[in-house]
């Protein structure tokens, strides 16, 4: 109970009605309940309207297999891990048909080069959701083409992509810009790369994420007399400043499809655009701010199309340089997660926190909740402690399960702290022991991995030089690789994905050096015969 000179102060600060309402709280017990009982419905029903969503959304990506196909695949898994929202992935030719699509309400977000959305971004008729990637110009001939620069394709057969693809727009744009005409082939890409070979056209232009289409780094294995050719510092500046938000300056580094012999084999200036998810400015608020969230959240696993999301702060590359960004999705780069809107709310407005405050503080019922929430906290913070205990005995051997058992445990805190189920001070301890943890695997299976593919690719090289001298022990050395192969997935310190890239750069290496080995003139046909045969058992 208040009274006395403390009492008649207290109420003197506070207005009329509230003072009122003050006393009626002291005098009624029972009103504190009842009032307690409102205002956790009042939560309840503002958390309700905040949870409820869209069940499925359509994005327009790419044909099966395509680099846009994978990364609308990649962006459906992001969505299902943190929103629960099934995703349609609808196939087409590329960015003029996902844009076309998108204005034609045909589906809710688009997969889009920046270079082909931002007429219309200009027009208002669309907004960039985030980046996902950087393209990169590719121009490719034959070694013994004569073609020196982009503007020695004056008159040439130049393969340009499919129309309604972006890489038709881009070529397009590119060869306008610097007033080449050109004998244009709208083959695509399998068909392209065949009419290459046999001298049907005299280039292709491809535009794609640095690195990340195996179809490109699988043509230049198969391929070694392929090569890349720069564009000019002119046309490269001229883009760049007429048209800043569609192109910047890039280089392709030495050695980025192969190492043996590097392609390219040296750094060569070339044009780059962004890769963008983006959707109509009249889309759901709600829904744009989940989607969003849920690449923000998992901005790491983009890491295989937008490499700079391994090191450097996912916010900010994100939306670098977006113009026009749709506004639910700045503010969840500004804010985090949507589905928090009720917790700002609380933290920003302060008369809804003096009012439980005073509710809280002169109440047995508010007393008692927070000595159970102290607990009730308290214990959660050693179980989160165990737990990670638990998880780095896995970590020195199994780096990929202790990873996905803390992102399990962040998972579960986050859901827990959006009920109300522990406060955002105790939700700060856990996040900072959790992340921190999580970074810790992630540095691990990284440096793992890069040990396990350079040990490989060693191992390849050793291989490779035996064979020449001493086939059947080149034979053992392949079994090894294979083994190691196999015990390296079995741990987890590999993922599938780089377990099967190695294992295919293998097979490539045996196929190309087994022929070699045949014409050496000498009784090699024994072993010949018996390489033969581990090739098949290795596949």
């Amino acid at each position: 109970m208040i009274s006395g000179r403390s009492g008649r102060r207290t109420w003197a600060n506070l207005p009329s009605n509230l003072a009122s309402k003050y006393v009626q709280f002291i005098v009624h017990p029972k009103a504190i309940l009842l009032l307690l009982g409102g205002l956790a419905g009042g939560v309840t029903l503002t958390l309700s309207s905040c949870s409820s969503q869209p069940s499925s959304i359509t994005i327009s990506t790419g044909i099966d297999g395509s680099y846009y196909n994978r990364l609308g695949k990649q962006i459906a898994n992001s969505i299902k891990a943190t929103v629960k929202i099934s995703v349609t992935n609808i196939a087409s030719q590329g960015s003029q048909e996902n844009l076309k699509r998108l204005l034609d309400h045909q589906v809710d977000f688009a997969i889009v080069q920046l270079d082909v959305a931002n007429e219309a971004m200009r027009k208002g008729q669309v907004k960039a959701v985030a980046i996902l990637a950087n393209e990169y110009v590719h121009i490719i001939t034959q070694k013994d083409s004569g073609l020196k620069t982009f503007a020695n394709l004056e008159g040439k057969r130049v393969a340009i992509g499919t129309l309604g693809s972006g890489i038709s727009f881009t070529a397009n744009r590119l060869l306008k810009a610097n007033h080449i005409s050109v004998q244009p082939d709208n083959s695509g890409f399998e068909q392209a790369f065949r009419k290459l070979k046999f001298r049907q056209v005299d280039a292709v232009i491809y535009v794609g994420s640095l690195g990340a289409s195996q179809n490109l780094r699988q043509q230049f294995v198969n391929n070694p007399d392929l090569r890349l050719l720069p564009i000019e510092p002119a046309l490269i500046n001229h883009l760049t400043v007429f048209d800043p938000g569609s192109y910047h300056s890039a280089t392709l580094p030495v050695g980025t499809y192969t190492s043996r012999p590097p392609i390219p084999s040296q750094q060569l200036l070339t044009l780059s655009t962004p890769t963008v998810l983006v959707t109509r400015p009249q889309m759901n608020q709600q829904e744009v701010g989940l989607v969003t969230w849920s690449i923000l959240s998992t901005a790491r696993t983009y890491s295989q199309f937008y490499p700079a999301l391994q090191d450097e702060e996912p916010k900010n590359l994100l939306r670098k340089g977006l113009f026009y960004i749709h506004s639910a999705a700045d503010e969840v780069f500004e804010q985090g997660d949507p589905r928090m809107a009720f917790m700002r709310y609380w933290e920003n407005n302060n008369d809804l926190q003096s009012g439980v405050v005073i509710l809280g503080t002169t109440s047995i019922v508010g007393l008692l909740l927070r000595q159970w929430h102290r607990q009730k906290s308290k214990k959660m913070v050693t179980t989160t402690a165990n737990r990670i205990n638990e998880l780095k005995s896995l970590l020195p051997e199994h780096p990929q399960q202790a990873l996905e058992g803390i992102e399990e445990l962040s998972q579960e805190h986050r859901l827990m702290f959006i009920e109300g189920a522990v406060t955002t001070e105790v939700y700060e301890q856990l996040r900072q022991k959790t992340q921190t943890f999580t970074d810790q695997c992630r540095r691990l299976f990284e440096q793992q991995r890069k040990k396990f593919v350079m040990d490989t690719l060693l191992l390849l090289d050793e291989w490779q030089a035996t064979l020449q001298t001493d086939p059947e022990a080149a034979l053992q050395k392949l079994s090894y690789i294979k083994q190691q192969y196999r015990q390296m997935l079995l741990a987890d310190q590999v993922d599938i994905d780089a377990y099967m890239e190695l294992m295919q750069l293998t097979l490539i290496s045996l196929m190309t050096l087994v022929p070699k080995n045949s014409h050496n003139g000498k009784n090699y046909a024994k072993n010949d015969q018996t390489i033969e045969v581990n090739v098949n058992n290795f596949e």
